[in-house]
C-alpha cells in the first residue's frame, strides 16, 4: 500500500508540473554567462527617444560591452565632448544608461586596458562589494546570468517582449529584481500596443486606480532579491490578445538605481486583474519582421548568409544587422555544435570541421530593435556521418553482476512473473504492459516549463524529440559513437 501511495503521488506530481508548464508564457532567467552580453529584448529606438538623454547621447539602455576609440559613433546628443576615457570607465562601471547581461561575479572581468593603452583610472565596486556575495537568482550559481541595469534619469524601458494571450484570461507578470548597494529602485509594468507602444494597462495605473502607495513597485531594502508583481487581464476579444509586456524603470535618480533583474515571468492565473484596453492595432508578426527556414548543403560550401531570405516589413527590406541603417538583431536559440558558428552582425553562419547535423536543425531568430521576434530553422545535409541506428556505436557493456535491483513495479499483466521487478538490476520504478505505453510530459515549448531540474526530460512536440535538461540547457537526446 506504501508503495502504491509513492506511485500515486509520482503521476500526481508529474500532472501537476505537466498543468503548471501549459499556463507559463515565457521566463526569462537569461541563461548563463561570464562575458558581458546583449538581450534582444532590450528596446534600441521607438517612441521613448523623446524621454531624455542619457551621458551617451541616448534614450535607450546601451551595451556595455566595449570600449571605443572614437566618440564619432555616439549620437551628436552625447554629453562626453572628446573624453573618451570617461566614456570607456562608464562602459566598465556600466554607469547611467549602461546594461549587460552577465553573471553577477564576472562583471568587472572587462579588461581595464583602453584601445589607446591607458587604464580605467577610476573602478566602481558597488556591483559587487556585498557580504554575501550577490548571485543569479535562478539557481545561485557561479555563471548564472542576470540583467544588469544601471536606472539613471530616464525613465525608459529594459525589457519589452511580444506575447499572444487567449481572450478573457488573467495573467500574472513578475520580476525578481535586487538593488545592487541602493534601494532607490522601482519598475512599471506595462501592456502595449505592439507597433504603437500604446500603454494599454500598467502597474503605475492600477496603483492610482487602487489608490495603493506609491510605494508598492519600489524596492523595501537594498542587497537582496525581491519579487514584483502585477495582474492583468486580456479582454475577451480575439483581436486584442497580440500586445507587448514591457518592464520600464521607475524611479529618475543616478544614485541608487543601480539594479539586477532575473526570472522575468509571465504566466496565467486565476487572480483577478484589471483588464487593460484592446490595442488600437490588430498586426501581423510576420508582416513586421519575418524569419525564413534555410538549407544548407555542406558538400558545396561551408558557409550560409541566413538573412538573406528574411525580411523587415511587406515592402520588400531586408533585416540589416549593423550601421546606421541597423534595424534588427540576431541570436541563436538553445545549444548550437561548436562547429557552427552565427556571426551576429552579418547573420553568416560558419561549418567547420566535424559539424554533424542535429536533430531538428539550428534554430535561430531575428528581433526588430523594440523586441519584436521571429524564428526559423536551418537544416543541413551532407556534414559529418550521422550515427546509423542499429550499428554498434555504444560503450561496451558491463556485464559485472548488478549492486541494486528494482523495488517498485506497476504492471498492466494478468499475471506478475517470478521476482518481477526485482530481478531488474540498477532501476528504481518498472513499468510492463503488452498493450499500453507510457507518455512522459510533453510540451510545445521547453522555455515555459517554470523550474527546470537538472536530468528532467520531456517531449519536444514541436521539435519531435525527447529533451533532457542538463542544469543549463535542454536539449534532445541522441544517440552518439562515444567509445
Amino acid at each position: 500500500m506504501n508503495n502504491l501511495r509513492k506511485i500515486i503521488s509520482a503521476i500526481v506530481v508529474m500532472i501537476t508540473c505537466n498543468l503548471s508548464a501549459q499556463t507559463v508564457i515565457f521566463k526569462e532567467d537569461f541563461g548563463k554567462s561570464t562575458i558581458r552580453t546583449s538581450s534582444q529584448y532590450i528596446p534600441q529606438t521607438g517612441k521613448d527617444g523623446s524621454l531624455g538623454f542619457f551621458k551617451h547621447g541616448s534614450s535607450f539602455y546601451r551595451l556595455a560591452d566595449k570600449f571605443l576609440s572614437d566618440l564619432s559613433t555616439l549620437p551628436s546628443t552625447n554629453t562626453y565632448g572628446t573624453s573618451i576615457d570617461a566614456y570607456n570607465q562608464d562602459v566598465w562601471n556600466i554607469d547611467n544608461g549602461f546594461y549587460a547581461v552577465i553573471a553577477p561575479s564576472h562583471i568587472y572581468d572587462l579588461s581595464k586596458v583602453m584601445p589607446d593603452g591607458k587604464e580605467i583610472n577610476w573602478s566602481g565596486d558597488w556591483w559587487y562589494n556585498q557580504n554575501p556575495k550577490p548571485a543569479d537568482h535562478t539557481d545561485g550559481s557561479i555563471d548564472g546570468a542576470v540583467l544588469v541595469v544601471n536606472g539613471g534619469m530616464v525613465l525608459n524601458q529594459y525589457y519589452r517582449r511580444v506575447v499572444q494571450l487567449e481572450p478573457g484570461k488573467t495573467y500574472k507578470l513578475s520580476v525578481w529584481l535586487y538593488g545592487a548597494g541602493g534601494k532607490d529602485v522601482g519598475v512599471n509594468f506595462e501592456a502595449q500596443d505592439i507597433l504603437t507602444e500604446k500603454v494599454l494597462g500598467s502597474s503605475n495605473i492600477d496603483i492610482a486606480n487602487n489608490i495603493i502607495s506609491s510605494e508598492a513597485m519600489k524596492l523595501k531594502d537594498q542587497n537582496t532579491w525581491e519579487q514584483k508583481i502585477w495582474t492583468f487581464k486580456a479582454p475577451n476579444d480575439v483581436n486584442c490578445i497580440n500586445i507587448a509586456i514591457a518592464l520600464r524603470n521607475n524611479v529618475s535618480s543616478n544614485s541608487g538605481n543601480d539594479f539586477f533583474v532575473d526570472d522575468i515571468t509571465l504566466e496565467e492565473t486565476i487572480e483577478t486583474g484589471t483588464e487593460y484596453n484592446c490595442p488600437d492595432t490588430n498586426v501581423v508578426i510576420d508582416d513586421i519582421i519575418k524569419a525564413t527556414d534555410d538549407h544548407v548543403d555542406l558538400s558545396t560550401t561551408s558557409s550560409i548568409n541566413i538573412i538573406d531570405n528574411d525580411l523587415y516589413g511587406t515592402d520588400g527590406t531586408k533585416v540589416v544587422l549593423t550601421g546606421n541603417s541597423k534595424n534588427s538583431t540576431i541570436s541563436i536559440i538553445g545549444e548550437w555544435p561548436a562547429e557552427a558558428i552565427l556571426d551576429t552582425e552579418t547573420g553568416i553562419v560558419t561549418f567547420t570541421s566535424g559539424f554533424v547535423p542535429p536533430v531538428g536543425g539550428l534554430r535561430y531568430q531575428i528581433c526588430s530593435l523594440i523586441g519584436i521576434c521571429s524564428s526559423a530553422t536551418i537544416t543541413a545535409t551532407g556534414g559529418g556521418t550521422t550515427p546509423t541506428p542499429g550499428t554498434p556505436c555504444t560503450k561496451t557493456p558491463n556485464t559485472t553482476t548488478a549492486t541494486s535491483f528494482t523495488n517498485v513495479g506497476v504492471s498492466a499483466m494478468s499475471t506478475k512473473l517470478e521476482n518481477w521487478p526485482t530481478a531488474i538490476p540498477n532501476g528504481f520504478l518498472a513499468l510492463e504492459s503488452s498493450t499500453k505505453g507510457f507518455v512522459i510530459t510533453r510540451t510545445a515549448d521547453v522555455v515555459k516549463i517554470v523550474d527546470a531540474k537538472e536530468g528532467m526530460i520531456v517531449y519536444d512536440t514541436t521539435e519531435k524529440c525527447v529533451k533532457l535538461y542538463n542544469g543549463t540547457i535542454w536539449h534532445c537526446i541522441e544517440k552518439s559513437c562515444n567509445e
